[in-house]
């Protein structure tokens, strides 16, 4: 999928500009204790054959390209934590939940990647 060298280089300026915890949680140990609570919601957004590959327990998983369509199923006071492989998918997820209302909606930049490297477990399906 190809986009507009002018809207992926606004998208990049854009992301560049935030600051460094804007709407992030950057460590596994603030994901876990987000993840304790009962009204937290973890949403994968990889692909479906990614999510299946090993995910972190308790995410379900949204491919980013279907997102869009599952807001309504996010009640807006929810908090939401989303990752990826590296971040990027994340972070246009969490701007989309955004612009829909779910300002609860966060990041988790370590992303999959972040949580295998510190040694902790991941679930195939």
């Amino acid at each position: 999928m190809e986009g507009s060298p002018a809207v992926a280089g606004a998208i990049e300026e854009y992301l560049a500009s935030m600051p460094h915890d804007y709407h992030a949680i950057r460590s596994i140990p603030a994901l876990k204790r987000i993840l304790e609570s009962p009204d937290s919601l973890l949403i994968d957004v990889r692909t479906v054959s990614e999510y299946k590959s090993g995910h972190i327990p308790g995410a379900v998983n949204i491919p980013l390209d279907v997102l869009g369509t599952h807001v309504a199923e996010i009640p807006p006071d929810q908090k939401v934590v989303l990752y990826c492989s590296t971040g990027y998918r994340s972070a246009m997820g969490v701007m989309a939940l955004q612009l829909e209302g779910r300002h609860l909606a966060m990041g988790f930049p370590p992303s999959i990647d972040g949580w295998k490297a510190a040694g902790e477990p991941v679930l195939a399906s």
